[in-house]
């Protein structure tokens, strides 16, 4: 494969898991041109340094400990910063690709990739190019089961939180996480069972497992 050779320029990497980000981190320092490689585990602590910090591009994981990666993307389009991000995730492609383009990502990137696979995404995204993979290419195209999964009817708010409900996590939990009233996350919570069609959290946790919306 050739590589370009890049302006300097400073990344973000946002992962919690430190294997991971090591891993990661040890690929980025491949490619030439690449100055820094700022770090964080949050999506607090990515909003602060984008916030303070530009960024050539960031990596951005979606399950991180405190906010989602989705939402991170959202509170960055809110506060109308720029910033180019890709994400990076164990989570299939099918389910959450689609959203993360929707509010402004330049690419996805599936963790399972092979090292190959891998070093192309960032070759292109450092290049300035969009990266989705052939694979989930060819599904956009031809499936048109990508769109009639129940959890698509939701928002990405109401996605979120059907997400920390199937981990277990509390209704005050994700409502301080999410800096909402707890009446807020339980109307959420409501919305989210009539939509998809359950009629508790056990089931919630169930579907997410199936279709790897958690791990």
């Amino acid at each position: 494969m050739c590589l370009h050779v890049f302006d300097t320029m400073r990344i973000l990497l946002v992962e919690d898991h430190t294997v991971l980000r090591e891993g990661v981190k040890s690929l980025l320092n491949t490619f030439p041109g690449i100055t820094d490689i700022d770090e964080a585990t949050t999506g607090q602590e990515a909003l602060a340094l984008i916030r303070k910090q530009k960024y050539k591009l960031v990596f951005l994981d979606l399950s991180l400990p405190d906010i989602s990666g989705l939402e991170v993307l959202q509170r960055i389009n809110d506060t109308g910063l720029h910033c180019r991000i890709a994400i990076l995730s164990l989570h299939p492609e099918e389910q959450y690709a689609s959203r993360a383009f929707k509010l402004g990502a330049i690419g996805y990137i599936n963790k399972n990739s092979s090292f190959e696979d891998l070093k192309l995404a960032i070759s292109k995204l450092l290049d300035g190019q969009m990266y989705i993979s052939s694979g989930y290419a060819e599904k956009l195209a031809f499936d048109d089961d990508l769109v009639s999964l129940p959890h698509e009817k939701l928002s990405d708010r109401e996605l979120e939180v059907m997400v920390m409900i199937a981990r277990g996590e509390s209704l005050s939990d994700i409502a301080n996480k999410l800096c909402v009233a707890d009446k807020t996350v339980s109307t959420y919570r409501s919305r989210i069972l009539e939509k998809m069609l359950c009629n508790s959290n056990a089931e919630l946790t169930m579907y997410a497992i199936k279709n790897g919306l958690i791990q």
